[in-house]
C-alpha cells in the first residue's frame, strides 16, 4: 500500500456548481484507480498550540516592552495558550492508502527468504521494489491532481497514524516528534513500537472493546465503540445535503473513520448487471405469465436503475461512473462503556433519518481494521455504488480559514470547530497583497469589539496604530495599565484650532520611500505632485461642505471657490482662512458672488467646531513632536453624524460640518502612516466609513490606503454599517484583502455583503448572514455573547467564525471594549464615576499617567506542551483523570526586527512639467454649463476657463 495524506477542502460558501466540479474531480481519480483496493482513513490531530506559539512569538517584531504592575509578554502568551488548550479543538487529517500491487508467491518468498538472500544477493531483495517504482510514480501524479490534493505521506504522518490507529481511542502520544529525522524506512520489528504496550479486550457480546495503553509509565485505558455505515437513502448533495462524511464534524468529541474500498473494473460490474437484469426479467415473468398478475412497481424501478447504470458505464466518461463496494466504519471512545454509548448514539441521532448507522459485535475484530494492513473484520454491511456516490462523502472536507501564526481571533462555529489565528501583515509581507479590510455590519454586529480585539492583541505583538472612533469607546485601550504609557487620546473637537487644517492632515512625502522606484526622484517629485494637488481638492470639498445646501449647489459657488483654492496653492504650510482671504480680494476686484461665499464661510468660521481648520499661527503644529506613541486613538465624542443614507439636502449645519470633520480625521489618521519607517507594521482603523464614500475626498483617502498598504506595510481597517458605501468606492472590492461581515438583516445589504466576500449570491447565504449573532427574545439579560462574524482571510478561506476575548487574563481588556450601557455603573446618583485620567487632552498636553493596581503574575515560560493539559481524545476531557499529561514547560527566545531606510535627493529638486495634475476630472455635470472646458488646478497655479465664465 502506499500512503497519501489528503489536503483539506474547502466546503462553505461555495457556490454548488463549484461543489459538483470537486465531486467530479474526486471521483475522476477514484474513477483511475480501478482494480485496487483503498484503505481511507479520518482521524484527528490536536490543535498544536506550543507550535503556533512559538510562531506567534518569533513573529512579534518589535514588541513594546512590560510595564510593572501589567500584563506582561509573557504572561499574554501564557494565558492565550492555556486559554486555547482549554478549548480542546483539533484538526482532521485524512490519510489515502491505495494498493499498488498484488504480491505474487515468488515475491512473498523473497520477503520470507531476505535475511538470507540478502547477503549473498541483495538486488533480488529489493527487485519487487524496484518494479513497483515506476507504478508508485504514476499514483503520485494521479492523486496530487485538483480533488484528492494528496501528497505522499512523511515518516512522522505514517507515526501518526500508525499510533492513532494501533491506540484507537487513546490520548495521543507525546513520543510522535522524537521520530529521527533521517529515518526513510521501517523494519518489520520497528512496528513493535507501536503495539507494544496497547493492548485490546472484548468481553463477549460487549458493545464496547476496552483499550489499555501506558503513556509515561501510567495505565490509561478507554472503551471504544465501532460503528458500521448501513443503508443509505439518495442523497443529494450539494444542492440540500452535505457530504454524509462530514455530518460527523459537528459532534463535540472527535471521531475516527475507516473505509476499505475496492474499485471494480467495468467487465466485472457488466457480468454483474447482467445476472442482476436476468433475475428482475425473471420474476417479472413469474408474475406476469405465471399468475397474470400486475408485477409490483419496485421491480420495476430495480429494472430502471439496472439499465440506468448499464448506460452509464457504457456511455463516455467512464471513469465518473465506475463502480465500487466497500465497507465504512466510525469509531467513537469513552473514559468508561457507558460514555461511549452515549456518543455512539449521538453518532446515530446525526445521522437519522437518512443514513442508518448500525453497532455491530465483534467489536475487537472491527477496531482491528482502522490498522493498516489489517484485514477485514467481515463483509457484512458491504455498500455498493459509484465512484461519484463515494466522492460526495468529501472526507477532506473541513474549516480552513487564518493561519498558524497570527493573532488568536475566535474559532469557526461552521461543522468542523477549529481555532482562527490571522496575521493582519501575512498579505503585505509575504503574498505582496494589499492590507484594505473591510469590518460590515449593523449596529450591535461587534465591530467595535472585533476593530478593539484586533488592536490590542496586534499591539502587543509589536504594531502601530491609529484608531479614529468617532464616538469613543475605544479610548478605553489607551487607559490599559499595559498599553496607557505608549498610547494617547485625542478627542479631536477639544484639540488645538487647526488640528484639522485640510493641507496638514496630507503627509508631504518622504524620499526615503522611493529608494526602490526605478527613478527615486522622479517618482518622489510626481508623489509630492500629487500630494498638493490632493490637498488643493480636500480644501475645496471642506469648504464647499461647510457652506448651506441651497449656495454649494449653486455652479458658479464651485468655480470661485476652485478660482481661490488655485491661487492659494496646495503647499503643506497653507490653511483655509488664505482661501476667504482670496475670495475677498477678489470680491474687490468684481467678482459678487465670491464675496457672498467668503461671508457664509466666515460665518461658519466662528462655529467652535470650524476652528479646527483654522490654525493658531503662533503655536507649534502639534503633530511635529511625540510620534513615538505605539497606540493613537482619535475621537470626536459630541459630533453628531446625519443618517446614514438620508440626502445631503436633509443634513443639518451640524451635520454638514461634522461629515467634513470626519473627512479630515481620516485623513489626519492615515498621516501618520507616512511618519513612520515603511517598514515598520503599522495599522489605521477608521469606523464610520460610510460617510467617506459620499464625498470625493473620502473615495480618495480609501484609494490611497488601498494602494500603499502594502507599500508601507499598512493594515487599514474600514468599518461601515453597510457594504453597499464600500461598493461603491471605484475598485474597492478588487483592491480588498480580508473581510468581516456580522449581522446583517437588509435583503439589499445581505447581497453586498457577500460580493464584498466574493461569495455567490442568490443561492441561500443571504439568509444566513441575518442568523449570525441571534439574539435572545424572551430574556431581560444583556446580550453579551461573543459575536459572530463571516471572515474571508483574503487567501481563499471563508468560515463562519466566533470572535474570542473569553481568556481569562484578559478579563480586563473585555471590560474596557464592553460598549453596553449599564446605569450600575454610575457610582453616585446622576454622577457618573469617571477616573481623573479620563480627562480629554490636546496632543501637545502632558498626559498624567495612574496605572491601575495589577497583581503581577509569576515569571512562567511561555511555550506549553499541547499534550501537558490535554487528553485528545475528546473534548471533555480536560480534567485528566489519569494525571498523566502534567509536565514542565519549555522555554524560547524572542524574535525582534526592525528595519529602516534612508535617502536623499539633490537639494532644489523642481516638479516636472509633465507630472502636473488635473484635479478636476469629475466636475463634469456639476457645473452645469458654465465650463465647458476644464478648471485646471496644476503646479504652476494657471487657470483656464471658456465659456459663460469670466476670470
Amino acid at each position: 500500500m502506499a500512503w497519501y495524506r489528503m489536503a483539506a477542502q474547502a466546503w462553505s460558501f461555495r457556490s454548488d456548481s463549484q461543489r459538483e466540479v470537486l465531486i467530479r474531480q474526486i471521483a475522476a481519480q477514484l474513477g483511475e484507480l480501478q482494480g485496487r483496493w483503498i484503505h481511507l482513513r479520518v482521524t484527528t490531530r490536536p490543535y498544536p498550540v506550543h507550535m503556533w506559539a512559538e510562531s506567534f512569538d518569533n513573529n512579534a517584531l518589535g514588541r513594546m516592552p512590560d510595564v510593572a504592575g501589567a500584563l506582561g509578554w509573557d504572561g499574554f502568551l501564557e494565558g492565550e495558550q492555556r486559554h486555547l488548550m482549554g478549548l480542546s479543538m483539533s484538526d482532521k487529517e485524512v490519510f489515502l492508502g491505495i494498493e499498488v500491487s498484488g504480491r505474487s508467491m515468488v515475491d512473498r518468498w523473497v520477503d520470507a527468504a531476505a535475511p538470507v538472500l540478502g547477503k549473498f544477493a541483495p538486488a533480488a531483495v529489493r527487485a519487487e521494489l524496484a518494479a513497483l517504482s515506476s507504478e508508485v510514480a504514476h499514483l503520485d501524479e494521479l492523486v496530487a491532481g485538483s480533488g484528492l490534493d494528496a501528497v505522499p505521506a512523511a515518516v512522522d504522518d505514517i507515526a501518526w497514524l500508525m499510533h492513532r490507529s494501533c491506540a484507537l481511542g487513546l490520548p495521543a502520544p507525546r513520543t510522535l516528534s522524537m521520530v529521527p529525522g533521517s529515518v526513510t524506512r521501517w523494519e518489520t520489528e520497528d512496528l513493535a513500537a507501536f503495539t507494544d504496550g496497547v493492548e485490546m479486550y472484548q468481553e463477549p457480546y460487549a458493545p464496547t472493546v476496552k483499550v489499555v495503553g501506558r503513556i509515561r509509565s501510567q495505565t490509561v485505558s478507554r472503551n471504544v465503540a465501532v460503528l458500521s455505515v448501513g443503508l443509505m437513502e439518495g442523497l443529494r448533495i450539494p444542492e440540500v445535503d452535505d457530504p454524509w462524511m462530514q455530518h460527523s464534524d459537528r459532534l463535540p468529541f472527535p471521531v475516527e473513520w475507516s473505509a476499505r474500498m475496492y474499485i471494480r473494473r467495468p467487465e466485472e460490474v457488466a457480468g454483474e448487471l447482467q445476472r442482476q437484469m436476468g433475475k428482475v426479467r425473471s420474476q417479472i415473468r413469474h408474475y406476469t405469465h405465471d399468475h397474470d398478475l400486475d408485477p409490483p412497481m419496485s421491480l420495476a424501478r430495480q429494472a430502471d436503475r439496472v439499465l440506468e447504470v448499464e448506460d452509464e458505464l457504457t456511455s463516455g466518461l467512464t471513469q465518473l461512473n465506475t463502480r465500487l463496494y466497500g465497507w465504512w466504519r466510525i469509531a467513537v471512545s469513552g473514559k468508561d462503556e457507558a460514555e461511549a454509548i452515549s456518543r455512539a448514539q449521538q453518532l446515530l441521532d446525526v445521522y437519522r433519518p437518512k443514513v442508518q448507522i448500525e453497532h455491530p459485535e465483534a467489536q475487537y475484530r472491527y477496531a482491528r481494521e482502522f490498522i493498516p494492513g489489517e484485514p477485514l473484520a467481515t463483509t457484512a454491511y458491504r455498500r455498493r455504488g459509484s465512484v461519484t456516490w463515494a466522492a460526495a462523502a468529501v472526507p477532506a472536507a473541513t474549516a480552513s480559514v487564518g493561519d498558524r501564526r497570527g493573532i488568536m481571533i475566535g474559532e469557526t462555529c461552521t461543522a468542523t470547530r477549529r481555532p482562527v489565528a490571522w496575521d493582519p501583515w501575512l498579505a503585505q509581507e509575504v503574498r505582496r497583497a494589499s492590507g484594505l479590510t473591510a469590518v460590515v455590519g449593523g449596529l450591535g454586529s461587534g465591530k467595535s469589539f472585533l476593530t478593539g480585539l484586533i488592536v490590542y492583541k496586534t499591539l502587543r505583538s509589536g504594531a502601530r496604530w491609529t484608531v479614529l472612533d468617532p464616538s469613543g469607546p475605544l479610548a478605553e485601550l489607551t487607559r490599559l495599565p499595559e498599553l496607557a504609557p505608549f498610547s494617547r487620546h485625542i478627542n479631536l473637537l477639544r484639540a488645538d484650532p487647526g488640528i484639522l487644517n485640510p493641507y496638514r492632515v496630507v503627509a508631504e512625502p518622504r524620499p526615503e520611500h522611493f529608494l526602490d522606484e526605478e527613478e527615486p526622484e522622479r517618482a518622489w517629485r510626481r508623489e509630492r505632485s500629487l500630494a498638493a494637488a490632493t490637498r488643493r481638492r480636500l480644501v475645496l470639498d471642506v469648504l464647499t461642505g461647510l457652506l448651506p445646501y441651497d449656495i454649494a449647489k449653486i455652479p458658479h459657488t464651485r468655480i470661485v471657490l476652485l478660482r481661490a483654492v488655485r491661487e492659494v496653492g496646495g503647499a503643506a504650510d497653507r490653511h483655509p482662512g488664505m482661501v476667504i482671504d482670496v475670495l475677498r480680494r477678489h470680491a474687490r476686484d468684481g467678482e459678487e458672488h465670491a464675496g457672498v461665499v467668503a461671508d457664509f464661510l466666515e460665518e461658519r468660521r466662528e462655529l467652535p467646531q470650524a476652528a479646527l481648520l483654522f490654525p493658531d499661527t503662533t503655536r507649534d503644529d502639534p503633530w511635529e513632536a511625540d510620534r513615538d506613541y505605539r497606540l493613537t486613538v482619535l475621537t470626536m465624542q459630541g459630533m453628531t453624524l446625519p443618517r446614514p443614507g438620508s440626502p445631503r439636502d436633509e443634513w443639518t449645519d451640524g451635520e454638514s460640518l461634522a461629515v467634513e470633520l470626519l473627512n479630515l480625521a481620516s485623513w489626519l489618521t492615515q498621516r501618520t502612516i507616512y511618519d513612520a519607517d515603511r517598514n515598520q507594521r503599522k495599522g489605521v482603523a477608521l469606523d464610520e466609513t460610510h460617510f467617506l464614500s459620499q464625498v470625493p475626498t473620502g473615495k480618495v483617502l480609501i484609494d490611497r490606503l488601498a494602494r500603499d498598504s502594502r507599500k508601507f506595510n499598512v493594515r487599514a481597517l474600514f468599518a461601515s454599517q453597510l457594504a453597499g458605501d464600500l461598493l461603491r468606492v471605484s475598485g474597492f472590492a478588487s483592491l480588498v484583502n480580508a473581510v468581516f461581515v456580522g449581522r446583517t438583516d437588509d435583503d439589499e445589504a445581505q447581497s453586498d455583503a457577500l460580493r464584498l466576500l466574493k461569495v455567490p449570491t442568490g443561492v441561500g447565504y443571504e439568509q444566513m448572514l441575518g442568523t449570525l449573532s441571534p439574539r435572545p427574545r424572551h430574556d431581560d439579560r444583556p446580550d453579551d455573547t461573543p459575536r459572530q462574524f463571516v471572515f474571508a482571510d483574503g487567501h481563499g478561506g471563508v468560515e463562519k467564525i466566533r470572535i474570542d476575548l473569553e481568556g481569562p487574563h484578559l478579563e480586563h481588556v473585555r471590560a474596557a471594549l464592553d460598549t453596553n450601557p449599564d446605569a450600575s455603573r454610575i457610582s453616585v446618583r446622576g454622577v457618573p464615576a469617571a477616573p481623573a485620567s479620563a480627562a480629554v487632552r490636546a496632543p501637545d498636553e502632558p498626559a498624567p499617567r495612574s496605572a491601575v493596581p495589577m497583581a503581577k503574575a509569576p515569571r512562567v515560560e511561555r511555550f506549553v506542551e499541547l499534550a501537558e493539559d490535554l487528553d485528545e481524545d475528546g473534548f471533555d476531557d480536560l480534567d485528566d483523570p489519569d494525571g498523566l499529561l502534567r509536565a514542565p514547560v519549555a522555554h524560547n527566545g524572542n524574535g525582534h526586527g526592525d528595519g529602516n531606510g534612508n535617502g536623499h535627493l539633490p537639494a532644489g529638486a523642481e516638479l516636472l512639467d509633465d507630472e502636473e495634475l488635473d484635479l478636476l476630472g469629475d466636475l463634469d455635470g456639476d457645473l452645469d454649463g458654465d465650463l465647458d472646458g476644464d478648471l485646471d488646478l496644476d503646479g504652476d497655479d494657471r487657470a483656464r476657463a471658456s465659456g459663460g465664465s469670466g476670470r
